[in-house]
């Protein structure tokens, strides 16, 4: 079974033997020969046996999401957006999603907080 890049721009497909396994702080990993991006790994051998490595599942597709908060001429914050969704295939990333004023907000944190909660529902579907 091969090893996938996790990093959303990356999403390498990688033969067993084109990545050099290591362990730093107590945890197995790889890094992407292509985009030395960290890849966790979980030793699925037996306790004292040999190490058997694989990725970990996850529940869904790593989306690329970027909230973000740019300043209006009154001092007050639009909420942006960019969200490039994951599709089911490995490797494969549908075209990336923009919205430039989700919302106006006093402060960039609320505005960025409400780009992350769109972003969330979002990907819900």
């Amino acid at each position: 079974m091969p090893f996938i890049c996790e990093n959303v721009e990356c999403r390498a497909v990688l033969a067993r033997g084109q990545v050099r396994l290591s362990r730093d702080d107590e945890a197995w990993c790889f890094y992407c020969p292509d985009c030395n991006a960290r890849n966790e790994l979980n030793n699925i051998g037996a306790p004292g046996g040999p190490v058997e490595l694989v990725q970990p599942e996850r529940s869904g597709p790593p989306h690329k999401v970027i909230a973000t908060a740019r300043p209006l001429e009154d001092g007050r914050y639009a909420a942006q957006l960019r969200v490039q969704r994951a599709l089911g295939i490995k490797g494969t990333y549908a075209v990336e999603e923009h919205w430039e004023q989700l919302g106006v907000f006093l402060n960039a944190q609320e505005a960025i907080a409400h780009a992350n909660s769109f972003a969330a529902e979002l990907l819900k579907a």
